[in-house]
């Protein structure tokens, strides 16, 4: 017989951020600024090993790619700039996650240069490769989706402001 019950007091899905170049990692540390926390970022992509941090920590560790996915519950490569989009990593994560039985997602934070070679080749493949893309417009509407995606224990205090003003 299976053991489903729960590991976790409350569920938190332990998200692992992949930024894809420089826009990527632009991205993410405007995410840290904006108070987003409980996930992981990848800062250096190797062949078979990356280096990755807590969003609101400096401390890095070393980890093999399957490791580190296996470890995680959902992975989301988050960029701008297409023709930044390391294919062939991209690809590796996406494979690793397979494996592990992982969501893979891609979030486009205004994404730019899509008509170029690199951008059209880029998106391609991550439209192939992920179970589900999305596309938002800023990086604060970008942060409230990796909170949703994330979920966990919210108190009403955390988002009071937005409570009171959707009364209005």
């Amino acid at each position: 017989m299976t053991d489903t019950s729960p590991r976790r007091v409350s569920y938190e899905a332990r998200i692992l951020l992949v930024p894809l170049g420089s826009s990527g990692l632009s991205t993410v540390e405007q995410m840290a600024s904006a108070g987003l926390t409980g996930v992981r970022v990848v800062t250096e992509q190797g062949a078979s090993s990356v280096a990755v941090r807590a969003i609101d920590a400096t401390d890095e560790s070393t980890e093999s790619l399957d490791d580190l996915v296996a470890a995680s519950d959902m992975v989301i490569l988050i960029g701008s700039r297409l023709p930044e989009v390391p294919v062939r990593f991209a690809s590796a994560m996406a494979d690793s996650a397979r494996r592990s039985g992982n969501l893979l997602a891609g979030v486009l934070v205004d994404q730019q240069d899509w008509e170029s070679s690199l951008g059209a080749e880029a998106l391609a493949v991550l439209r192939m490769e992920l179970d589900m893309l999305v596309s938002i417009s800023q990086v604060s509407m970008a942060t409230a989706f990796i909170d949703v995606l994330k979920g966990g224990y919210r108190t009403e205090k955390r988002y009071a402001p937005l409570i009171t003003a959707g009364r209005n």
